[in-house]
């Protein structure tokens, strides 16, 4: 159980910069301690049968969505680390998954 515990607090870094820089711009806001939970369920599955290359698993993971950001804050013409305009990150997100919100469909 040690190990487990020790996986979590490693596994844990990632997710908090990446919360850290992208939690204003997250849509919906459901999807912040939605993606908690995934991702302490997913490391604690994956410690308990490869033990601590979860860690490793984890933060590629968590690599994969930073950089996702930083090419999406890139080709939108954003600060990075402090997203200006959260409204206009959130509706292009939107657009870019072909969401419609339901008062315009």
């Amino acid at each position: 159980m040690p190990d487990l515990v020790i996986d979590l607090a490693l596994a844990a870094i990632p997710l908090a910069v990446g919360l850290a820089i992208s939690w204003r711009v997250i849509w919906p806001s459901w999807k912040v301690p939605g993606k908690i939970l995934f991702y302490f369920g997913f490391v604690t599955l994956l410690s308990l049968t490869i033990g601590h290359w979860s860690v490793l698993v984890g933060w590629l993971h968590q690599g994969v969505g930073i950089a996702a950001h930083l090419y999406f804050c890139r080709k939108h013409g954003f600060t990075w680390y402090a997203v200006e305009d959260p409204a206009r990150y959130i509706e292009l997100s939107q657009e870019a998954v072909g969401y419609t919100p339901p008062d315009e469909a």
